[in-house]
């Protein structure tokens, strides 16, 4: 068999390669086996300023003693719901301060997204406890940034021709329906940050008219850590209990015009006050469209829109 001759420069090129890959492989002994590569950090999706609210806390959370399956907030410690669940805000100084809360959110499915996603996450959203949506709405609603808030039925001042539902707080019932009528609503939604009295109807409440009815309420509302919203007229809210009174409601039997003109009527209010709550109850599509095109133009107008909570209690600059 003719034998087979390696040109010089071929044999000296595998030899550098052989002791090369003993290197090597002596190397990668030291060193151990590879290390997997770290997961990329997933992106936060933020609106605006800031992004979604935290989920519901269990620790912010107790059983009803009218029926153990209704959990209902509650402080834990120092810890609140009105904080805890609270939209951050941009209190940037020279600006004036404005705040909207929508009500009727839950009712109905489509509007509901709807609203969640075609309004500035600063606008704070009312959820209604009948609404057969509340809690998906409630959800969507945290994701996306929204600062939510959970209407109470109350007694209204055109009962009995129209009431806001058989779970209607009433100055005429006992204490114990009463108390279980609340814990019914509380539970209804969680991850909440205050409570109102607009759940999506256009007439004004009278329950709190009372001094003995309001009396009630802020004593079962004081352990739950919650603030409060009335949009009712002449009604006070309820003693040791924060909150804030609407300074213009607005309801969607209202004209464009009419709506357009009481948003500017608002913003006329934060001016002279240096803050201002707008409610508007149960808006249709064009209701949105109308409120989300005025809250672009707030800035110029030396304004600054921020969720309710932001009107209730100091708060840091963000």
């Amino acid at each position: 068999m003719r034998a087979i001759r390696i040109a010089r420069s071929v044999g000296r090129f595998w030899a550098g390669t052989g002791l090369a890959t003993v290197i090597g492989g002596a190397i990668l002994a030291a060193l151990g086996p590879p290390q997997p590569a770290k997961p990329a950090r997933p992106e936060l999706v933020r609106h605006l300023y800031h992004g979604a609210i935290p989920p519901p806390n269990p620790k912010l959370l107790v059983a009803s003693p009218a029926n153990p399956a209704w959990m209902i907030p509650r402080q834990s410690g120092k810890t609140k719901p009105m904080a805890y669940y609270a939209a951050p805000a941009h209190l940037s100084n020279g600006l004036h301060r404005v705040a909207i809360l929508v009500g009727g959110i839950g009712e109905a499915l489509k509007p509901s997204l709807d609203a969640v996603t075609s309004l500035p996450p600063s606008v704070s959203l009312a959820l209604t406890p009948y609404g057969p949506h509340v809690q998906d709405v409630a959800a969507a609603a945290r994701k996306a940034g929204h600062e939510t808030l959970l209407g109470l039925p109350m007694e209204t001042s055109r009962e009995p021709t129209v009431t806001e539902g058989d779970e209607a707080l009433h100055g005429s019932e006992l204490d114990s329906v009463n108390q279980r009528r609340l814990d019914w609503a509380l539970s209804r939604a969680a991850g909440y940050a205050g409570v109102t009295d607009e759940i999506g109807m256009t007439t004004d409440e009278t329950f709190l008219s009372q001094a003995m009815n309001s009396q009630w309420l802020g004593k079962h509302l004081q352990t739950t850590g919650l603030f409060m919203v009335t949009a009712s007229r002449g009604v006070k809210l309820p003693p040791g209990i924060p909150g804030r009174r609407a300074d213009v409601v607005i309801h969607p039997e209202m004209s464009g015009a009419d709506q357009l003109q009481s948003l500017n009527q608002l913003a006329g209010v934060a001016v002279v006050q240096g803050s201002a709550l707008g409610v508007i109850s149960s808006p249709t599509a064009s209701d949105i469209d109308i409120l989300t095109k005025w809250c672009a133009g707030l800035k110029a107008q030396g304004l600054v829109l921020v969720p309710v909570s932001a009107l209730i209690a100091p708060r840091k600059t963000k």
